[in-house]
């Protein structure tokens, strides 16, 4: 029994470990600012796995790439009318989730995307749930 837990235990931190490393340098502290985010329904997301999958948007609103590359949102902010949608994409080697107010990606391998449509204005901040480091923003203004 207390060598199944000394296992458990070891394996436990080794995980936290492996989950708590360095962003290689690009750890630039931005500091917390209060930010109220509106509830909006999560009737445009999807998860996509190939490039060749097309948007829900239907046409009426534009696609906002953001890539995800050496444990950082690229770019960290970026600013959409109300229906665009934002397609998140893994670059980097190990697995990131993209989770925000509304929206929850699950996790993104190597290549994987991840798409929101944004229908309500506000300001809505995110971040990698493996990685709490990673953070982003999405700007969503009234058309």
């Amino acid at each position: 029994m207390k060598r199944g837990l000394i296992i458990l235990i070891v394996l436990f931190s080794v995980f936290m470990a492996i989950g708590c490393t360095s962003n290689k340098g690009n750890d630039t502290q931005i500091p917390a600012t209060p930010v109220e985010t509106p509830s909006i329904p999560v009737e445009g997301s999807t998860t996509v796995t190939d490039s060749n999958v097309t948007s829900e948007t239907g046409g009426e609103g534009k696609i906002v790439e953001v890539s995800i590359k050496n444990f950082s949102f690229n770019p960290e902010s970026v600013t959409v009318s109300t229906g665009d949608t934002v397609r998140w994409t893994n670059m980097d080697s190990v697995d990131h989730t993209v989770s925000g107010p509304a929206f929850e990606s699950g996790i993104l391998t190597n290549g994987g995307s991840f798409e929101f449509l944004f229908t309500e204005p506000g300001v809505y901040n995110y971040s990698c749930s493996i990685h709490p480091s990673m953070k982003g923003t999405v700007i969503v203004e009234k058309k």
